[in-house]
């Protein structure tokens, strides 16, 4: 009787131990890895369709796009240049960049990515960055003549989303109009968790 009694009350002072402990299975199931090639390190010049990592959708002009040397300070050996450049029947153009990103539905996630343009003379120009925000889009742009660019400098864009599923459409917009020419950089592109909340 001893021996039971003795059994009864171990267990007794352990299941408050065992339940007052979480398990966080969602953190076991999130992807480790959220974007891709991030920097363009690789080394492959993304395609029209069906890419691994990074998408461009030429969609404006004659513009064309390549990987060009060297990338922003913090990026590496490679950036992606759009050559924006109007077609001969429309005043626009411009390229789309774009990744799906591996997110967890419910997490806050930061954005950031540099940017450079070849000349900022006029404000025909911009770098569009557009995210997933709640059930829609949100973006931030930023024009070629924004004070404080130079070109050929590298700057910085950001911004915060609030997953809304297991996969999320990262998008940057390079286009100019009124018929303007550019050189327009992406490179650096990070996507982290933070703690904070977007909305």
């Amino acid at each position: 009787m001893y021996f039971s009694n003795t059994i009864i009350v171990t267990l007794s002072l352990l299941a408050p131990l065992i339940c007052s402990t979480p398990i966080d299975l969602e953190a076991r199931t999130c992807p480790t890895t959220i974007i891709r090639d991030p920097s363009f390190e690789s080394g492959t010049t993304p395609p029209t369709s069906g890419g691994n990592a990074w998408t461009v959708v030429g969609f404006l002009g004659s513009s064309s796009y390549s990987l060009t040397q060297p990338g922003s300070p913090n990026g590496g050996k490679y950036a992606f240049t759009a050559s924006v450049y109007p077609g001969p029947y429309s005043p626009d153009s411009g390229e789309e960049l774009r990744q799906t990103l591996s997110t967890c539905a419910g997490k806050n996630y930061s954005i950031t990515a540099d940017f450079k343009f070849n000349q900022t003379a006029n404000n025909a120009c911009f770098v569009r960055l557009q995210y997933p925000f709640k059930t829609g889009v949100g973006s931030v742009t930023t024009y070629s003549a924004t004070p404080g660019l130079t070109p050929n400098v590298w700057s910085t864009t950001g911004s915060f989303f609030q997953a809304v599923g297991t996969s999320s459409l990262l998008q940057f917009f390079l286009q100019c109009g009124n018929r303007e020419r550019n050189f327009i950089s992406v490179d650096n592109v990070k996507v982290k968790e933070f703690a904070g909340n977007a909305y």
